[in-house]
């Protein structure tokens, strides 16, 4: 038996929801195993949100409406878990890829520093976040929707597992 915060569910009930609770070192080695990666922060962001045929990038992988219950497993949704892969059919990127948006963090093999050009007026306070951590895409069932874009930033140790991570595999052609 599994438990999340809905309760009790045979191992059975979850073949079809995304992994959660990984860690960046467990997420990396299953995706060697199974012959891939992990994506780069920049991979995700393009199967997130370009459209090759209007060479644009959009607001998020459904185009730039915002989320509602249809577009995406957030906190507002109230399921308080991962939803099984497929649940939101509308939020699929315009490279087929399902549920980018809510479920879990999704990680990446980018390491957490800040984008070229950023100044901060509190060095002391956000350069230590700057060292040893991997950056998460995508949010989570516990992200607000207010909160959500294809360009928010998670960052955690690599060693550490988190209820709200989880992962998605990319491999070369």
């Amino acid at each position: 038996m599994i438990r999340d915060f809905a309760g009790f569910h045979s191992v059975k009930d979850k073949l079809n929801e995304p992994v959660s609770h990984v860690s960046f070192l467990e997420a990396s080695a299953y995706a060697k195993w199974a012959g891939k990666r992990l994506p780069t922060e920049a991979e995700w962001e393009k199967a997130a949100s370009f459209a090759p045929a209007l060479n644009v990038k959009r607001e998020f992988p459904w185009g730039d409406a915002p989320p509602d219950d249809n577009l995406g497993n957030l906190f507002e949704n109230g399921l308080w878990g991962v939803a099984p892969i497929g649940a939101f059919p509308k939020c699929q990127s315009l490279y087929g890829c399902q549920q980018m948006i809510g479920d879990v963090w999704e990680w990446t093999t980018s390491d957490y520093t800040p984008y070229p050009g950023f100044r901060s007026e509190f060095d002391e306070y956000n350069d230590k976040w700057f060292v040893g951590q991997k950056v998460l895409r995508g949010g989570s069932f516990a992200t607000p929707r207010l909160h959500i874009r294809t360009t928010y930033r998670n960052f955690f140790h690599p060693e550490e597992r988190w209820m709200v991570s989880g992962f998605r595999c990319a491999k070369d052609r």
